[in-house]
């Protein structure tokens, strides 16, 4: 892969405004230097895994954790890589993604391979060739009939194993893939050592040593070393051997391979050892040892442990001889024992997966049912929900324009949020002028009616009806409550028993007058506020307190409603307002705003222009709500004198 691709790939993880573009740039990234930087591919695949999840982009989280599966198999940590793989196929068959499941049963078939699990090895990767032929892809057909080949030849099947490998040999010409070619070139050495066919061995080895030193594909180039030596020493040339062993061993070097280290370390202490250099056979053995405990190669721990026991004893020093023998021993049986639990993991995910396709096929069958009823329950709630809105558009009728309000307080402001699609809260606004404010009044209220909703809304339009009429009968706040208050207990029949319905409303109601800057006010259970900068510019929050006691419900037909007389000044800043806003729920602590960081907000922006007050509490109560369902409706007034 050339260095540019890769820089492409940095750059879109960097700076993409695209979420899935950066999840599938971290995604190639990973995989190409799953060898090179396994840890940094790991932590991209972990990154991209988080991201896929967050904006529910399954295949970029089903290829992640393919991807970091096959790191672990990198580092040998084989119960991870089993995990994740697992994880990945449940999703691709999820996406019914075949190309996903034919790169997962790929992987699954080396780590079967690593713990000697050949016979679901082969049943793996023959799913995966399936798919490949069936999508005339040649080039990973031929990267099955190779991995075919290296199964085979642990069976024991080395007739079977040659014909794998010499058919990923041809096919890899076909399509001028070098570095496949080189490969099967490789596989066919190997198998040939096993059965002793050494010149035809030596042939092919060198061979691909050739090819890869060609095309530059120097871990390529490692592998075919490595198998270079090991003919070598199958047949006697120790001397070539060991300078394969040392050449090798600069290369994984260069590198960065600990693995590939570790294990020419090991050929070459075995080298020294035949050729009676028994010193520096112990010094390389034991440096090769300490990458492999690091690193946790255990294919190379075992064979370690055996070289440097027999050393030892060459050498006399029965203790330590003693000492690596047992650990020997003991990493075989650590061997055998994760071996056979990596078995019977791997089986237990496969039933698993099985489990998981029967499961479905039921709920498959149940959802055609759910499906049916589900349709039917669609098709009332859109009859309904259409209803509901036909009656916002009534109940927004109702309501008085905002250009009305406007034209009379120009600088003013209503923020108005329903809970839902209609809205228990509402406003009030009527111009007792005859033809402009500054030649008489104007009536602005804010009204709270029992209940949110369909229940609400209709309480609305009640008392929006009652408000109308009672302020056709007085001028006075005060006595407009009365009459609403009598009215609203006509309309919903309440005698003031225990059986009659406690619906009601709050409400602030305000009678502005020009002459004389005079302002009136009636609260039922609502207050209003006033700041008012002092002699030193100093804000000051004033609240005009409101009469305990409801529009409607138990309330006395003859209650009596307070009317304050409040003397306006220029700048002054008045606030109506329902108990929606402060009751709000925080959704970081699950707290309410409460009336009291209410009012300090209200001094915080009194200064600001009635539009952006209006904007300002509009997004600090979205922020504040964090994600979380609107409790009540919201309604504030504002009005600057």
């Amino acid at each position: 892969m050339s260095n540019s691709k890769i820089a492409d790939w940095e750059r879109i993880i960097s700076a993409s405004p695209i979420p899935k573009e950066r999840v599938d740039a971290m995604n190639h990234l990973a995989f190409e230097i799953r060898n090179a930087d396994t840890l940094r591919a790991i932590s991209l695949c972990r990154e991209a895994l988080k991201l896929s999840s967050e904006i529910k982009y399954l295949e970029g989280e089903a290829t992640a954790l393919a991807n970091e599966a096959f790191c672990y198999v990198q580092i040998t940590d084989y119960d991870l890589a089993l995990e994740k793989l697992f994880e990945a196929l449940r999703i691709f068959e999820e996406i019914k993604n075949e190309e996903g499941l034919a790169r997962v049963r790929y992987n699954l078939c080396l780590v079967y391979f690593r713990f000697s699990d050949f016979y679901r090895g082969l049943e793996n990767i023959g799913k995966a060739f399936s798919y490949y032929e069936k999508m005339g892809d040649k080039s990973e057909m031929a990267r099955c009939y190779f991995q075919m080949g290296y199964l085979y030849q642990s069976l024991g099947d080395y007739k079977s194993a040659l014909e794998y490998h010499h058919a990923s040999l041809e096919l890899n010409r076909e399509i001028a893939n070098k570095a496949g070619e080189a490969a099967a070139m490789m596989g066919i050495g190997q198998t040939n050592i096993a059965t002793k066919e050494f010149e035809v061995s030596r042939d092919y080895l060198l061979k691909s040593l050739k090819l890869r030193e060609e095309i530059q594909d120097w871990r390529g180039y490692a592998a075919s070393l490595n198998a270079y030596m090991t003919l070598c020493l199958e047949t006697g040339q120790n001397d070539e051997a060991e300078e394969i062993s040392k050449k090798g061993i600069k290369l994984a070097t260069k590198l960065g391979d600990k693995m590939g280290i570790s294990r020419f370390m090991l050929d070459l202490g075995k080298i020294y050892f035949k050729q009676n250099k028994t010193d520096e056979g112990e010094r390389v053995l034991n440096e090769s040892l300490i990458i492999a405990d690091k690193i946790n190669l255990r294919m190379a721990l075992a064979p370690l442990h055996l070289a440097l026991s027999e050393l030892y004893e060459s050498k006399r020093d029965y203790k330590r001889a003693l000492d690596h023998f047992r650990k020997f021993h003991k990493v075989k049986e650590e061997m055998v024992n994760i071996d056979a639990a990596m078995k019977a993991k791997s089986a237990q995910f496969e039933s698993k997966i099985e489990s998981s396709k029967q499961d479905a096929e039921i709920n498959r069958l149940k959802n055609v049912e759910l499906k049916n009823a589900y349709n039917e329950i669609a098709e009332k709630n859109k009859d309904i929900t259409d209803s509901i809105n036909y009656a916002k558009r009534i109940q927004q009728a109702k309501l008085p324009t905002r250009n009305d309000i406007l034209s009379t307080l120009p600088q003013s402001f209503v923020l108005f949020k329903p809970k839902d699609i209609v809205s228990g809260d509402f406003y009030f606004f009527q111009n007792h002028s005859s033809d402009s404010f500054a030649q008489g009044s104007c009536f602005i209220a804010a009204a709270d009616c029992t209940g949110h909703g369909v229940p609400g809304a209709f309480m609305s339009m009640i008392g929006s009806e009652r408000l109308e009429d009672a302020v056709s009968q007085s001028k006075d706040p005060g006595e407009i409550l009365q009459v609403l208050n009598r009215g609203m207990k006509a309309s919903l029949r309440q005698s003031g028993s225990e059986d009659s319905t406690r619906d009601g409303m709050d409400i602030a109601l305000c009678s502005i007058f020009q002459d004389g800057l005079k302002l009136y006010y009636a609260g039922a259970n609502r207050p209003l506020l006033r700041v008012r900068r002092d002699d030193a510019g100093t804000p000051l929050l004033f609240e005009c307190k409101p009469t305990k006691c409801a529009i409607g419900g138990h309330t006395h037909d003859d209650q009596i409603f307070e009317t304050h007389e409040l003397h306006m000044k220029k700048g002054d800043t008045y606030y109506l307002f329902t108990d929606g806003y402060a009751d709000q729920f925080n959704g970081q602590n699950a707290k309410k705003l409460m009336i009291k960081k209410f009012k300090e907000l209200l001094v915080a922006i009194h200064h600001l222009s009635m539009k952006d007050q209006e904007k300002h509490l509009d997004e600090f109560i979205d922020n504040w709500k964090s994600g979380i369902d609107q409790v009540d409706d919201i309604l504030v007034i504002g009005i600057k004198i």
